[in-house]
C-alpha cells in the first residue's frame, strides 16, 4: 500500500540521519528548500498539468497537495537531503583513502 514511501525512506533515511549526526542542519535545510524550489514547478507542470506521468494511487498514502501526491513532495525534500549525507560520507572516504600510509 505504501510502497513508494517505504522504498524512498529505505534509501534516504540512513544518509539523512548521518548528515544530522554530523550536525549539518543548515546544509540539510538548504538542500530541502532547493529541492522544493526546483521540484515543485517541474512536477506541477509536467505531471500535474501536462500529465506527462502519473502515480499508481494504490501505492500512495492518498494525500494530495494541489496536483501532486504527498510522496512527491517528500521525494523533492528527501533526495537532496540524502545527497548531502552521501557527500559527507564520500568526503570522509576520500580523506581516509588519501591519508593512509
Amino acid at each position: 500500500m505504501l510502497e513508494y514511501l517505504a522504498i524512498m525512506l529505505i534509501f534516504t533515511l540512513p544518509l539523512i540521519l548521518y548528515a544530522a549526526y554530523k550536525r549539518r542542519f543548515k546544509a540539510l535545510g538548504l538542500a530541502a528548500l532547493m529541492g522544493l524550489a526546483i521540484g515543485m514547478p517541474w512536477d506541477t507542470i509536467s505531471a500535474g498539468i501536462l500529465k506527462t506521468w502519473s502515480w499508481n494511487e494504490e501505492q500512495l498514502i492518498g494525500v494530495w497537495i494541489g496536483w501532486l501526491p504527498l510522496e512527491e513532495y517528500l521525494f523533492m525534500v528527501l533526495v537532496p537531503m540524502m545527497l548531502i549525507g552521501g557527500a559527507l560520507i564520500f568526503k570522509i572516504d576520500l580523506y581516509i583513502c588519501n591519508n593512509k600510509e
